[in-house]
């Protein structure tokens, strides 16, 4: 008898090569490749938000780092990450995940007012007030929570007379 742990029948799972070759070359991702759907990762997002709300950020950040492996072509997953890593204090990994999101989405307006909060704290006032005007072009009735944000945010700034 051997020392070995066995695995339990019926979790061995064959995969093809063909599977294999396409996620080396990039035709599908980690989480096709896998056999995760859009529905089971964004379940995942739910979990992740949740931690947020609960102040279990190195939770929440495990989650959304493992939503970005899986599926890096999602914008939003881009863009959770990004607020993690701000809730973190970690600004320039967090600016970094929300122009991500931007590359893959123009118009994801929670990284475009995320990404307009950290450039703010930078000082960057003009790409700031930018991103804020974008936001609120694609969201003109302020139905997000963010897009409410950028409003208010614009109106302060304005009254500051450091924005247009």
């Amino acid at each position: 008898m051997s020392n070995t742990p066995q695995k339990p029948a019926g979790t061995t799972r064959v995969i093809s090569e063909e599977l294999g070759e396409k996620l080396v070359v990039g035709e599908i991702t980690p989480a096709e490749f896998l056999g995760l759907s859009q529905e089971m990762l964004y379940e995942i997002a739910t979990r992740g938000h949740d931690m947020l709300k609960t102040g279990k950020f190195q939770d929440a950040l495990e989650i959304f780092k493992g939503l970005v492996a899986a599926s890096p072509y999602d914008s939003v997953f881009h863009c959770n990450l990004a607020s993690t890593y701000a809730h973190l204090e970690k600004y320039a990994e967090a600016k970094a995940e929300y122009s991500r999101a931007l590359e893959l989405n123009i118009g994801n307006v929670d990284a475009l007012v995320g990404r307009s909060e950290l450039l703010l704290r930078e000082g960057n006032v003009t790409a700031a007030v930018q991103d804020i005007h974008t936001a609120l072009k694609l969201d003109p009735e302020a139905k997000r929570e963010n897009t409410k944000r950028a409003r208010a945010t614009l109106t302060m700034l304005q009254k500051a007379g450091k924005a247009k």
